[in-house]
This record gives C-alpha cells, structure tokens and sequence, in this order.
C-alpha cells in the first residue's frame, strides 16, 4: 500500500518552523545539529519538487554554519546537506517509505552517512576540525525524531482522518 506523499504547504511550512528551530537553538549545538538533521533527512526531501528541497537544505547548511563559532562559514556543510537531500529524495521517490519501521530504519542509515559526508565536506572545504558527538545524539534520536515526521508528514497526509 503506498502511503500518499504530504502536501506542499505542509512540508515547507514544517521545513520553515525547523528553519527557525535552529537559529532559536543556538545556544544548544547538540539540539541544534538534531533539529538540523530533521530537515535535511526528513522534511526538506521531497520526490517531485527536488529544487525546492535543494534550496531548504541550502537554508539550513548556511543557518547552521552562520550560528555555530567552530565551523568554517565556507559552504561545505551547504553542500553535502544538499547532496544529502538529493539522495533521499530520489530514494524516497523510487522506493517510498511504507511502513514506519522502513522509515526509521532509513533515517537511521541516512544520518550515518549525513555526518559522514557533512565532515568529509567540511574538511574539503577547510582543514580537519573536530567531530563533535551530534552525529551520536541524532543517531540516538532517530526514533523520537522519526516517529514524529512519519506522523506529520506521511500518515496524516490525505487520509482525511484528524
């Protein structure tokens, strides 16, 4: 059974709320590398519009580089939260998620290779800097994060239930 894709207006009215979610987070890098990776791997990525979830990922790489001091503002965090979005996009789009234990088991895999290729990135961009324990935190956080996107985003979307 395929679960109908949500709405436009919805997603990117999620994508803003978690937008502003990490600039208000500042103050807490390890919540604001989670809220971060929510809207790379969850919200941002959409299979028809692939520009639009590009450009909500660019967003957020320039929001989180812009707001924490250890990072170089170089773009590399930009670039590898873009590619990322591509990836589970076009993933979503050919194999869409149809249960919530496909869901969070993809998110889980996703985040993995996210901190891989946001630090590769990063070290192209600039030279080795620490790694930090977000990519931990956001592992450890896949199923509360990802339990609550499946439920905003996938099983509420035009089932016409409330």
């Amino acid at each position: 059974m395929r679960l109908p894709a949500p709405s436009s207006i919805r997603q990117n009215l999620l994508c803003a709320a978690a937008l502003g979610l990490i600039f208000l987070s500042a103050p807490f890098p390890q919540v604001q590398i989670v809220v971060h990776a929510v809207l790379v791997l969850a919200l941002a990525p959409r299979p028809g519009t692939p520009l639009v979830g590009a450009l909500w990922a660019l967003a957020a790489g320039w929001a989180l580089e812009g707001s924490l001091s250890f990072l170089p503002h170089l773009g590399g965090t930009a670039w590898a939260d873009m590619t990322m979005t591509l990836v589970v996009g076009w993933m979503a789009g050919r194999w869409p998620p149809e249960s919530l234990k496909g869901w969070l088991t993809r998110l889980a895999a996703f985040t993995l290779l996210h901190a891989l290729v946001v630090h590769g990135a990063v070290r192209l961009a600039t030279l080795p800097h620490p790694w930090g324990w977000g990519w931990f935190w956001t592992l450890l956080s896949v199923p509360l994060w990802g339990w609550l996107t499946w439920r905003l985003l996938r099983a509420g979307a035009g089932s016409g239930r409330r």
